[in-house]
């Protein structure tokens, strides 16, 4: 976690927020949730950081503007203006290649940038298809920059976040118990990330580990170590933000249900960083499905096109996620993973009949086969994830001269 939920100014503006953002109303509450926000990023970033990612924020509404005003310019321009943008600002390795050492400027790289990106790609095209009818400069600075949501998620839809801000819909129901679940759902958040989490800190793999040094069963161990440290500091957090969002009216949407009881890799995405996968399927993959469909060598084989697609899909979640070239292999890896299990998948489903395999699914054998495999298989693929790119390259020259 990059910054700590512990410190004292997150616990205090988690404490000033609930009763101010409740009894306020209308522009106040407003202006005071936008006070409150640029107090965290500010106190996360810095100044000059922080000035960055609103400038960021900035140009994503200007490009709602322009859209406003010019409804036939093309989406697809505004989403390449700002993920080039996205690019530079985050300095990815490709970047020291093609862009004079000079000109790439660190202070740029903050956290939270990755989710501003996908919640103003998530307006700007919500906007052009209708789902979107407005959205004000104020009402898209405090969308973009929620404090709850703003430095690991989870990844809020706009409409999801204006009904429950303008009460068309509760964020919780106003009862006692409601709200002690709130404040006990925090607590759990802390207890995940702070004791449990630390506990396997020091064991899991470090990011500067040479893994080829280690014996299997080391490796395994620290690898295993990393996974559950990772499930318990990430939902942690998603608990204690979910939590204090209840409590004063914005709920962030659930991001974990159990991934480690995942039956396949497509469970595990639907239980594992769950907002994203579904703006990923939403953003990515049923577009990029569409346009493969649409192409005559394609359109006779749906299997294909879709496994195409899934693929870029993830491979876009890969490089959202960090800027080294293990990010990448993650996303690989796991597009390899769904494209083994959709042809498996439709083999079965010819071979038997779709009602047969929903059977043969529901099996206990079966049950237990399929979460032993996706378990290890999710386990293995956050090698990746973890390696710097020094130790990752070891790794890959180790297994390829072998």
């Amino acid at each position: 976690m990059s910054v700590s939920l512990l410190a004292i100014k997150f616990i205090l503006l988690i404490t000033v927020s609930i009763p101010l953002l409740t009894w306020l109303r209308g522009a106040w509450r407003q202006i005071v949730f936008l006070g409150l926000n640029l107090f965290f990023v500010f106190f996360v970033l810095g100044t000059v950081s922080s000035l960055a990612i609103l400038g960021f924020c900035v140009i994503g509404y200007g490009l709602c503007v322009l859209h406003r005003a010019k409804p036939d310019f093309p989406v697809s321009y505004s989403i390449l203006i700002l993920v080039a943008l996205f690019i530079y600002m985050r300095g990815y390795e490709i970047l020291e290649f093609v862009v004079p050492e000079s000109l790439l400027l660190t202070w740029l790289r903050t956290i939270g940038l990755s989710f501003v990106l996908f919640k103003m790609i998530h307006v700007l095209v919500d906007l052009k298809g209708g789902m979107i009818r407005d959205i004000n400069f104020l009402t898209h600075l405090n969308y973009c920059t929620n404090f709850t949501t703003f430095m690991m998620g989870p990844i809020q839809r706009f409409q999801d976040y204006y009904d429950q801000w303008s009460g068309v819909k509760e964020a919780i129901p106003a009862t006692f118990e409601a709200h002690l679940d709130a404040m006990l759902r925090i607590l759990v958040g802390y207890v995940k990330a702070y004791i449990l989490g630390a506990m396997l800190a020091d064991v899991a793999l470090q990011s500067n580990t040479d893994v080829t040094q280690l014996e299997f069963t080391e490796l395994v161990i620290q690898l295993y170590a990393f996974y559950f440290f990772l499930y318990l500091n990430f939902s942690g957090y998603c608990d204690i933000v979910i939590g204090a969002g209840s409590l004063f009216g914005v709920r962030p949407p659930e991001n974990f249900n159990m991934p480690f009881i995942a039956q396949n890799i497509s469970d595990f995405w639907l239980r594992q960083h769950r907002s994203l996968t579904l703006w990923l399927t939403d953003y990515v993959f049923t577009p990029a499905y569409k346009w493969a469909l649409t192409q005559k060598s394609l359109a006779q084989f749906p299997l294909l096109a879709g496994n195409m697609a899934i693929i870029l899909t993830m491979l876009v979640s890969g490089i959202w996620h960090g800027t080294t070239i293990g990010f990448l292999f993650f996303g690989l890896v796991h597009g390899f993973y769904f494209v083994v299990y959709r042809t498996w998948d439709q083999l079965l489903v010819n071979r038997f009949g779709r009602k047969r395999v929903k059977q043969i699914r529901k099996a206990w054998p079966s049950r237990i086969f399929g979460i032993f495999l996706t378990f290890h298989a999710a386990a293995f693929a956050f090698l990746f994830f973890q390696l710097d790119t020094t130790n990752l390259l070891i790794l890959l020259d180790e297994v390829f001269s072998s």
